[in-house]
């Protein structure tokens, strides 16, 4: 097995649900462990049930007024309980949902991490990491972050933070895959032009500027470096290397600096998935590539590159919307209805 082949057979296996794994960092704020504690559950399913509660028997005020009704009675709140209980009984189904997948991805992970000489956290600060993408938004902590430094320093995580919208906070995560690079590199930021359905901005360096590369090539990317580096850029990416870059990693932001190269997807990406773990093989082979760009890119190579596309981009691909919100707005749709035939009968 070489380097960057990984055991994968305990994310394949069964799950001994009478094995419950927490690990020791897990708790931190920003944590899975303290999003998905019972503490929040309660005050979240409390204060949705009751704003959504007022603001459901408004609704149905309004359409009882509509309909010749005399104004907030007893029927007022029945209506409006039916309307909102739905989503408080979603609120912890769903609660229940991601805190078995929590137990179950911890188990694998733990077990995967041994299996390959790794190490699992289950958590830590974002602000230890001084990644540009780290800098976006409220850094809260990168969660499963797993480390083999053997591997040339191999490191992947997923990074949760928060980003201000107007009044409201909206929650995002990114997914990424560190190396060491073999040869020296100049600074620079990849930022792909595909991932924007996701509602993330790229990032870049404070002093960095765009860089133009190829014509083919910033139809698909954004290239940031110091303006002192535009040549030693244009130089380190080079035909092979560009098309190695959109091939393996062209839904992905890319960062290079203090010998450090940062594949970084704009979502989170299932580390439970055997899939995950041979794009980090197809990385490896990219980031040889990449400290040596005027190299050809081997035969064999490049096929299993081709030979992997589909997994890949199924690994990338944007999450089908759930049953959720239709069945919402059909709940919303029979109490008013409900309202409105009542009040009519009355």
């Amino acid at each position: 097995m070489s380097s960057f082949e990984f055991d994968t057979a305990a994310l394949r296996g069964p799950v001994d649900r009478s094995a419950h794994v927490r690990l020791p960092e897990s708790a931190i704020h920003g944590s899975a462990e303290e999003e998905l504690s019972v503490r929040r559950l309660v005050i979240s399913v409390v204060i949705q049930a009751l704003g959504f509660g007022v603001l459901a028997a408004i609704v149905v005020v309004f359409v009882q007024l509509i309909f010749g009704g005399d104004g907030m009675n007893v029927l007022t709140w029945i209506i409006a309980a039916f309307m909102v209980a739905p989503f408080a009984i979603a609120q912890i189904r769903a609660f229940g949902s991601r805190r078995r997948a929590l137990d179950e991805s911890t188990y694998r992970l733990t077990r995967f991490a041994a299996d390959n000489r790794m190490s699992h956290v289950g958590a830590e600060p974002a602000a230890q990491h001084l990644v540009a993408r780290f800098r976006t938004g409220g850094p809260l902590a990168i969660r499963d972050l797993l480390r083999a430094p053997e591997r040339s320093g191999l490191e992947a995580g997923t990074y949760h933070y928060a980003r201000s919208m107007g009044r409201s906070t909206v929650a995002h995560s990114s997914s990424y895959v560190a190396l060491d690079l073999r040869a020296a590199a100049p600074s620079m930021t990849v930022a792909t032009k595909f991932g924007d359905v996701w509602s993330q901005t790229s990032t870049r360096g404070s002093t960095q500027h765009q860089v133009s590369i190829n014509e083919d090539f910033d139809e698909r990317v954004r290239v940031y470096c110091e303006p002192q580096d535009d040549e030693a850029v244009r130089r380190q990416l080079t035909p092979q290397v560009r098309d190695a870059l959109l091939e393996v990693a062209g839904k992905c932001d890319i960062e290079v600096d203090g010998g450090r190269i940062h594949i970084i997807a704009r979502k989170t990406l299932p580390f439970t998935d055997p899939v995950f773990w041979r794009w980090v093989g197809d990385i490896d082979r990219l980031v040889s590539l990449f400290s040596r760009p005027d190299a050809p890119v081997p035969a064999e190579t490049a096929s299993g590159w081709r030979s992997r596309s589909v997994e890949r981009d199924a690994l990338f691909a944007v999450p089908r919307s759930g049953r959720g919100f239709a069945i919402g707005a059909l709940v919303i749709v029979l109490g008013l209805v409900a309202a409105a035939v009542t009040t009519a009968m009355s």
